[in-house]
């Protein structure tokens, strides 16, 4: 396993490299090329240049022929004036000539042209320096003397041409020939590199997108419920690891896929209300459940101020650009909010948060605002106030008929029980002359009424103060409980404790120990129940408490609509949240009722 542990990525590299020398033998072939043709571009260039600076030296030449050739030139100024220019620019561009024309060339021609352009110069200066009265002929010598090397100039000028013109010629030939062969030869290198990367490429793609194509072939198995379904993938790479992984992965997988349309819903039903503004406190957008809470379309709030939201009226009716102090002003505003203001104008109660949407720049660009509906919280607070006075209420009901409970019993049991000593008493006294057994048999019977009496009072103290409970603990004290109800009602009562032998706290062991006295008082009067079970353990330290009878049960939604109901259950549930406990009921009419108790514990 490790030694194909980075083959894969072996492959790729080695693939990879491949490809780059390809690419760089083709980069250096193309500059090659690239040098070449620019060796060449640069020697037409250079051509084209000295052709240019001939033909403008040429142009030069012919304008001082023409002018020569006129016949006012010697005595009209202006034309000795613009003649002497023209000897100038000529001179010009002869010494630019000069720079550009190379040595593949005659380069004493120019210096002939300099030679001879002098000459002309200094011919031209004698003729218009000249008198009057020189003759014509002198004069006509003189010109033609100049167009003689004029003409000259022009005629060399003509072979340089021709000369660059033949090397123009041969610098456009090579130029083809090597853009045709360079063209041949990296399109040949370009067919080379695409069907080495295509063959090679196909056979990669095709090593690499098979145990692909396997492990989306498992994943759709196993979709489908084929859950014993194993990869089978020995590539000797990457792949061959990640098979083995998938697999001991499937071993050890459960049911616990969740459908994709549960978490959207999870999802949509988790967003807050949401409205973004600009920096002129506009709003720019909100989302669905802040459309859905205000009662309008999310596209009515667009452009409109702030304010809306909360039901006002906007104060500016121009559009002003806030400061970062004023923005963060009206965010500690918002904050203080704590409504929202639905289309109806009825006010939504909500907690809101507010932040400042800055720039990238940190500047403040608006505000966002998230509200939380608090309607429904609100409705449940006040539910649970609602519960918690009725609870009360009926908790004060119970301690009173548990006080008329035991003073029945005082009244209806001991009272009445002390009475008939207090009649045997009176009869006692009243016999003035009685034998021995019928004076035994009184002192008998008052001693029989004192007896039961006294037993009385000690149900009573025990049912009020269980002695037991605070001698033996817990199990021993409901056990007790469930022996006594055997014996004095027709219902089978069964208690059983399982890995719970430890005392734990008083007061919790008070609280349970009640529960399930107010529970037997209520299978007993309203269950008619044939058979009953308690059942406590402890898991850790967490103690669970167990009831169940298979009476005639109830329905549990007529009282969870009137806030658990039952005084009985109702002191139960109490004791139980309490000490921090969860209580749960479950009945059904004709199908009984269980009570599961769950308390988290501690030893004594």
């Amino acid at each position: 396993m490790s030694g194909s542990k980075n083959i894969l990525r072996k492959k790729l590299i080695v693939r990879g490299q491949m490809v780059l020398l390809l690419i760089l033998l083709m980069t250096i072939a193309s500059q090659i090329v690239v040098g070449v043709l620019k060796d060449t571009s640069d020697e037409f260039l250079l051509e084209y240049n000295e052709m240019n600076a001939m033909q403008e030296l040429k142009l030069s030449l012919y304008q001082l022929l023409l002018h020569t050739n006129k016949p006012t030139l010697v005595e009209n100024p202006d034309n000795q004036e613009f003649f002497k220019i023209l000897i100038y620019q000529t001179h010009e561009q002869l010494s630019e000539c000069n720079l550009i024309i190379t040595d593949s060339h005659d380069t004493n021609i120019l210096s002939a042209f300099f030679t001879r352009l002098n000459n002309i110069d200094s011919l031209s200066q004698t003729l218009f320096e000249s008198n009057q009265d020189k003759k014509n002929a002198w004069r006509k010598v003189t010109l033609q003397e100049m167009n003689n090397k004029i003409n000259k100039s022009i005629n060399e000028i003509d072979i340089i041409l021709v000369e660059t013109k033949h090397e123009t010629t041969e610098y456009v030939e090579t130029s083809k020939t090597v853009f045709k062969h360079s063209t041949l030869t990296i399109l040949i290198l370009g067919i080379i590199v695409i069907v080495i990367i295509v063959v090679a490429g196909l056979n990669f793609i095709n090593n690499l997108t098979k145990p692909i194509h396997d492990f989306v072939a498992t994943t759709k198995r196993i979709i489908s419920g084929d859950r014993g379904i194993k990869v089978k993938i020995d590539t000797g790479d990457e792949f061959s690891i990640l098979a083995n992984s998938f697999n001991l992965m499937l071993e050890s997988l459960e049911n616990t896929t969740v459908s994709r349309s549960y978490l959207d819903n999870i999802l949509k039903n988790m967003f807050d209300s949401l409205i973004v503004t600009d920096s002129t406190l506009k709003i720019r957008s909100v989302n669905q459940s802040a459309s859905n809470l205000l009662g309008h379309p999310k596209s009515w709030f667009e452009g409109k101020p702030l304010e809306v939201i909360f039901g006002e009226k906007s104060k500016k009716n121009e559009v002003q650009i806030l400061n970062d102090k004023e923005i963060k002003a009206r965010q500690r505003l918002i904050k203080n909010m704590n409504y929202f203001t639905h289309r109806s104008g009825k006010r939504i109660p909500a907690l809101i948060s507010c932040s400042v949407l800055k720039t990238n720049s940190g500047e403040s660009d608006g505000l966002i605002i998230v509200g939380h509906d608090l309607t429904i919280k609100k409705e449940i607070e006040k539910k649970l106030e609602n519960s918690r006075k009725q609870r009360q209420i009926d908790i004060n009901e119970a301690q009173e008929e548990e006080r008329l409970r035991i003073a029945i019993d005082l009244h209806d049991g001991l009272g009445q029980m002390l009475t008939a000593v207090s009649y045997t008493t009176q009869e006692f006294h009243n016999i003035i002359t009685v034998n021995i057994e019928e004076r035994e048999g009184l002192i008998s019977k008052m001693q029989e009424q004192i007896d039961r009496a006294i037993r009385e009072s000690k149900n009573l103290a025990h049912n009020l103060i269980p002695i037991i409970l605070k001698d033996f603990g817990l199990k021993v004290a409901i056990n007790d409980l469930i022996e006594r109800a055997n014996e004095m009602y027709n219902i089978r009562f069964s208690f059983n404790a399982f890995d719970y032998d430890e005392r734990i706290d008083v007061k919790l062991e008070k609280a349970l120990y009640r529960i399930c006295q107010e529970s037997l008082n209520n299978i007993v009067k309203h269950s008619k129940a044939k058979e009953a079970n308690y059942q406590i353990f402890k898991q850790d330290n967490l103690l669970i408490l167990v009831i169940d009878d298979d009476g005639i049960g109830f329905d549990i939604s007529s009282l969870e609509e009137k806030s658990i109901g039952g005084i009985g259950l109702v002191s139960m549930r109490e004791r139980v949240h309490g000490f921090g406990g969860n209580f749960s009921i479950d009945s059904q009419i004709g199908d009984g009722t269980e009570i599961i108790i769950e308390i988290p514990c501690r030893k004594k």
